[in-house]
């Protein structure tokens, strides 16, 4: 028995000894793995991400460094800057590509290919910013981007004759126009496949998912502008009267006074120009017109129901389409009954293009009407051009003055003359202030000439409702006796998309005003300056046509439904009964359904028109979880 419990006790015994060894063996193996692993992802991972933000950082100084260049109008320099991006932009691609088997793992892939993406969109970029560098070069001294110690002229010339250099110039740089945007167009394509849904809100405090939403902006709004300019330039020399004389007639909106087309119709001038010399032929009242015009006309039915004591149709209020050619096509019409016929075209300006331009230009005089500058005036917390004007246009005055609304003519006048006087060096920014007011929709043009207007209308500088394929959305609010609060009023959009299982849109959207400023004195009769009063507003809310209004708050009168200029109009109204008042408050909702479905994996597309005259207003769109939110400067196409 013992020889038995022996030789068991051994049989147990027996099988320890390897079971260590294999034991020893798994660890050595998983060790071997592990350190195999750290140096695959130290050669393959982490140097290269060592590396690339090594690469990155230089790009980065690279750019900023071609970007100052450009802004100091500097073009050497700007050259040289951008061969060396050029070059870092090359060197870091390449340190990327050393992480291309990333593309072949689930999920991470993705991440990796929106680089590749993002790496060719940014070549096409750089590409087409050599090209307009190089472009100009040639010229550069000529159109004042070269920054010199003294400002040099090519021997003595008259304003005509420096115009004629620039109109020249551009004919001459118009063929590069094509190639930058193509070089736009294939960037556009390429940043236009990033999904910034992929991307996280925010990594370690740091927005990632808005900056990607930015730049495919960034991007589309650069090819997008690059494609509307090109129309219109070769346009330019008939405009300026090259080599005929043009004459156009030059309206003012008050934005103060908020109407559909951007402002109030208070002033108009008559201006020639001929071989780029402007000469005004006439600056006059408004009222002035329409005394001549007299009752001739029946007010509408939006004047008559919400317009205080107003029966008749007066051509200042004539705007009341918030299509700009629209408007005026009405105006033209009717304005040809009393006014000169010889014109070629209108130009609407309000007060922020005059604000804008004397940004650059710095303070004026105006002969018989005093000064005018952007400097803030504390009588209104506002620029004194702003302050002045309503001064001289609004306030009562003790003395019989006529046309006091003249002061448009003479002076737009002074500022295209001291314009055209300014050192070379200004006339980037003044090319600058244009694009922005025309994007902005601060002016507005309408022309006689078909060709012409579609130029215009492709630089979207036309004030057109546009048709879309897609969410539309458009706010328009007009100031009817409501003092001249829209320069205080504040505006707030936020629109919340829901889509149901079945495809079917259903948005929410609450408008917020705030008018934070103090009330105005409104005494006339003691000849004080009434800007600030209660507030009534004519609200009209455009949106895709066939859309269904399901509810309304906020309107003191029931929201109507009707089609106007291919789409669904919601018309509201607040001012009778409960006014925005200064440092007050107030909201409107409208809750509807769009007439068409989204699928699942369909992209989701919003076009918002901005109302000509408006400030930058702010927007919140809200879709599934998703958020954009941008201040409003310009029309605006959002994708999900």
């Amino acid at each position: 028995m013992d020889k038995i419990k022996l030789e068991t006790t051994e049989q147990e015994e027996v099988p320890k000894e390897p079971k260590k060894r294999r034991k020893k063996k798994k660890l050595f193996i998983f060790l071997g793995i592990l350190a195999i692993a750290l140096i695959l992802l130290t050669f393959f991972l982490i140097l290269p991400v060592l590396s690339l933000n090594k690469e990155a950082s230089n790009l980065m100084v690279e750019v900023k460094g071609a970007g100052e260049a450009i802004q100091v109008q500097d073009l050497d320099t700007a050259f040289v800057k951008l061969e060396s991006t050029g070059e870092s932009l090359d060197r870091l691609n390449s340190e990327y590509r050393k992480m291309i088997w990333l593309k072949f793992i689930p999920f991470v892939g993705g991440f990796y290919w929106d680089g590749e993406r993002l790496f060719a969109g940014g070549q096409y970029l750089l590409e087409s910013v050599n090209i307009a560098v190089e472009s100009l070069q040639p010229y550069a001294d000529l159109l004042g981007f070269e920054k010199k110690e003294e400002e040099k002229e090519p021997g003595e010339m008259t304003m005509e004759d420096r115009l004629m250099l620039v109109l020249d110039t551009l004919d001459k740089l118009q063929p590069s126009l094509d190639e930058i945007g193509q070089k736009l167009e294939l960037a556009q394509k390429e940043v236009d496949q990033i999904d910034p849904q992929r991307y996280p809100e925010a990594i370690f405090g740091k927005k990632v998912r808005q900056n990607v939403v930015l730049l495919k902006n960034t991007v589309d709004g650069a090819a997008k502008a690059a494609i509307e300019a090109k129309p219109i330039i070769g346009f330019l020399k008939p405009l300026l009267g090259i080599p005929e004389e043009k004459k156009y007639l030059l309206l003012f909106q008050n934005d103060a006074e908020l109407r559909p087309t951007g402002g109030f119709l208070t002033a108009y001038a008559i201006l020639s120009v001929h071989n780029g010399n402007f000469k005004p032929l006439g600056s006059y009242d408004i009222y002035g017109l329409d005394a001549r015009f007299g009752n001739r006309l029946k007010a509408p039915q939006p004047i008559l129901d919400y317009h205080k004591n107003v029966s008749y149709w007066h051509l200042r209020d004539m705007n009341l389409s918030p299509d700009f050619k629209k408007s005026m096509e009405t105006f033209w019409e009717n304005y040809t009954k009393v006014g000169r016929t010889d014109i070629d075209g209108i130009i609407a300006v309000d007060t922020q293009v005059l604000v804008n331009i004397l940004k650059v230009l710095g303070p004026i005089g105006v002969a018989d009407w005093g000064n005018f500058s952007a400097e803030n005036d504390p009588r209104c917390d506002c620029p004194q051009v702003f302050y002045e004007l309503e001064r001289q246009i609004t306030k009562p005055t003790g003395t019989l003055r006529t046309e006091r609304k003249a002061v448009l003519g003479p002076l737009m006048h002074s500022i295209l003359l001291n314009v055209m006087q300014s050192p070379r060096k200004n006339w980037p920014e003044f090319f600058n202030v244009v694009f922005a007011n025309i994007q902005e929709k601060h002016l507005l043009f309408y022309f006689f000439d078909e060709e012409i207007q579609g130029a215009i209308e492709a630089l979207n500088a036309a004030g057109r409702i546009k048709e879309y394929d897609g969410d539309y959305f458009h706010l328009n609010d007009c100031n009817f006796a409501g003092a001249k609060s829209n320069m205080f009023i504040e505006q707030n959009v936020t629109q919340e998309i829901e889509i149901g299982s079945d495809g079917a849109v259903t948005k929410t959207v609450t408008i917020d005003y705030r008018n934070p400023a103090p009330p105005s004195n409104c005494n006339l009769e003691a000849g004080e300056l009434c800007l600030n009063a209660p507030y009534r507003d004519w609200i009209r809310l455009f949106v895709p046509q066939g859309s269904q209004l399901i509810e309304a708050t906020g309107s003191e009168i029931e929201v109507r439904t009707y089609e106007d200029l291919g789409k669904t109009v919601f018309e509201a109204f607040y001012g009778d009964k409960a006014p925005l008042r200064p440092q007050g408050k107030a909201q409107l909702t409208f809750k509807y359904e769009l007439p068409f479905k989204v699928g699942k994996d369909q992209e989701y597309k919003l076009l918002i028109q901005k109302q000509p005259g408006t400030k930058t207003h702010e927007y919140i769109i809200k879709l599934d979880g998703q958020l954009q939110n941008f201040e409003l400067r310009a029309d605006k196409e959002v994708k999900f």
